[in-house]
């Protein structure tokens, strides 16, 4: 379905997203575990410190996944090849609907970055003519998360009771959602 999803997408910044390969695996180690701290409240993957073994599965699923058209995690990666964050669409919320997730380093928050990839690949996602919604779902103490699909223009159509996964999670999670007609046509003022 998604088959022409593209492997690498540039922000209007400079930065470069694309799938996290091999050649990533020791920065990536790195990276996560400098940010641990930073990931820990919002992200079920970073509760401990991550392995060179545990991050090659990753890799490994991520490709399997890519290849299968069922999850698109990309890396975000400044132009000198470093590991500012990780993004995704994701297909788990069923036919018709592509989910974008986001994590970024603690160093690089507040820069506008996250709003710059998920834009691109809301853009992405709503040129396949099956997709009819791009959601975006964040715990909802995760502030900082929620303000990105809020400045995209994205409406907040729920919160869903989930089972917390994360140290920070309330258990709460808003379901923000943007019409793929909508992004097609020229995105909200």
């Amino acid at each position: 379905m998604y088959e022409r999803m593209p492997r690498e997408l540039t922000l209007p910044t400079g930065e470069l997203l694309r799938p996290f390969g091999p050649a990533d695996l020791d920065q990536l180690v790195d990276v996560v575990n400098d940010n641990l701290e930073h990931l820990r409240p919002w992200m079920p993957w970073a509760q401990q410190p991550v392995t060179a073994e545990t991050q090659s599965e990753f890799l490994t699923a991520s490709a399997r996944n890519w290849a299968e058209g069922t999850d698109f995690v990309y890396g975000i990666f400044a132009a000198d090849g470093t590991i500012l964050g990780g993004t995704g669409l994701h297909t788990r919320q069923g036919p018709g609907v592509l989910e974008i997730g986001y994590w970024v380093r603690r160093d690089v928050q507040g820069r506008g970055l996250v709003t710059a990839a998920t834009r691109v690949l809301a853009e992405v996602a709503a040129s396949y003519d099956e997709v009819d919604t791009v959601a975006i779902y964040c715990d909802e103490a995760n502030v900082r998360s929620a303000a990105v699909p809020r400045r995209l223009g994205f409406t907040l159509v729920g919160v869903e009771e989930r089972e917390p996964l994360a140290a920070g999670e309330t258990g709460w999670h808003q379901v923000w959602t943007m019409p793929a007609a909508v992004i097609r046509a020229g995105w909200p003022a």
